[in-house]
């Protein structure tokens, strides 16, 4: 249980601090500072929720597509991957923040203002494994993620780096509290 906990915290902090330290070169070499990244107008404030609900909705979309009988094996391997790190709320909520933070600095923040939204989305659903040659259900779900990193994207760029970090904090949140109920 200990070992559990320890790989978790270590997995939630390398996200939460490599990937802005990546970050740190392409935001020099392209002329941008890191604290601007946390530029926030306050005219933006207001739209931060309906980030977090495109998250929520998102998330709640992909269990239902999980609990299809004809996907449910392309969720398989996540699934069981994740089922065996006993997740709690904390636990939850933890990761949610470590990965909406640390990946978004690294994702929306660095890599999309030189390459572009959609070729960002791409990268960051290709380096999580959801395309698949072999599997093309995992790859349907691989676009769809697309489609939604790609609004996440958007929001970096139209309003703040803020709205994409709560659009996927509230995504992983909901897979992962759902996981946790799985786990009970």
């Amino acid at each position: 249980m200990r070992k559990i906990f320890s790989s978790l915290w270590f997995m939630g902090l390398a996200t939460l601090l490599a990937f802005p330290l990546l970050a740190w070169p392409i935001l020099y070499f392209t002329n941008r500072h890191f604290s601007e990244l946390f530029v926030l107008p306050f005219h933006t404030v207001f739209e931060i929720p309906l980030f977090l609900s495109a998250g929520i909705l998102f998330g709640l979309f992909i269990i239902w597509l999980s609990e299809l009988p004809f996907f449910e094996t392309a969720f398989k391997d996540y699934k069981n991957l994740l089922v065996g790190f006993k997740i709690t709320r904390w636990r939850a909520v933890y990761l949610s923040v470590c990965a909406g933070v640390g990946e978004e600095i690294f994702f929306r923040g660095a890599i999309q203002p030189v390459v572009g939204i959609w070729i960002t989305a791409i990268f960051f659903v290709a380096i999580h494994g959801y395309y698949s040659i072999k599997n093309w259900k995992k790859c349907f779900l691989g676009m769809l993620l697309t489609l939604f990193i790609g609004l996440l994207g958007w929001g970096a760029r139209d309003f703040s780096l803020w709205h994409a970090i709560a659009g996927h904090f509230s995504y992983d949140l909901v897979l992962l509290l759902y996981l946790k109920r799985g786990n009970s």
